[in-house]
């Protein structure tokens, strides 16, 4: 009869443990879902262009306080460049709000690289982030800034357990983006360079 309260109290326990980690993983979905700026960030890495609403706390860098932009992938390679100087960040406000954005999705992209290094929570729990990681992996123009700021170990941390483990993104593929001469843009898919 001990033994199986014992047992019943263990899976309770267990169960419980369960709960709060996938309690604290969507705290962590719904901090990115619910922050205007991460959830621009996330679109200036989707799109190719087109017109994108700016969150208010991005606006300010706007000269006219304009309440979007014209997303230009030639501009979002040239923000996220870790030579880029100070001086031209005056010569397009997108600029300044690409860098700021990225470097705020990566923040939040750290913390969650950070809380599955304590086990706060397992990659089970939190997989939309899986998405995310596939995405960063396709967008060459990121990696430089990713490496100069410092954000390499956690996205290669990502990397590892979204990428090498199983994961409903473990295989997802991306067209890559890259700046082709004359300023034009084209995609070329990972499955034709391993082909």
């Amino acid at each position: 009869m001990g033994l199986v309260g014992g047992g019943v109290a263990l899976f309770n326990s267990w169960k419980a443990v369960c709960w709060k980690r996938a309690d604290l993983a969507n705290t962590y979905l719904k901090d990115f879902n619910n922050n205007a700026e991460l959830v621009f960030a996330g679109r200036c890495l989707d799109w190719n262009g087109g017109k994108l609403i700016l969150p208010e706390s991005l606006q300010p860098y706007m000269p006219d306080g304009s309440q979007f932009i014209q997303h230009d992938r030639r501009v979002f390679a040239r923000a996220l460049r870790p030579d880029l100087q100070v001086g031209e960040m005056d010569e397009d406000p997108r600029i300044q709000i690409y860098r700021t954005s990225i470097d705020s999705f990566l923040s939040w992209l750290c913390l969650v690289a950070s809380a599955l290094d304590r086990k706060l929570f397992l990659v089970a729990d939190i997989q939309d982030v899986g998405y995310w990681v596939a995405k960063i992996q396709s967008e060459v123009v990121l990696h430089p800034f990713i490496v100069a700021y410092g954000y390499r170990e956690n996205i290669e941390k990502l990397i590892r357990l979204y990428r090498s483990k199983e994961s409903p993104y473990k295989n997802w593929v991306f067209p890559i983006n890259l700046e082709m001469d004359g300023g034009k843009q084209e995609n070329v898919s990972r499955a034709k360079d391993d082909a």
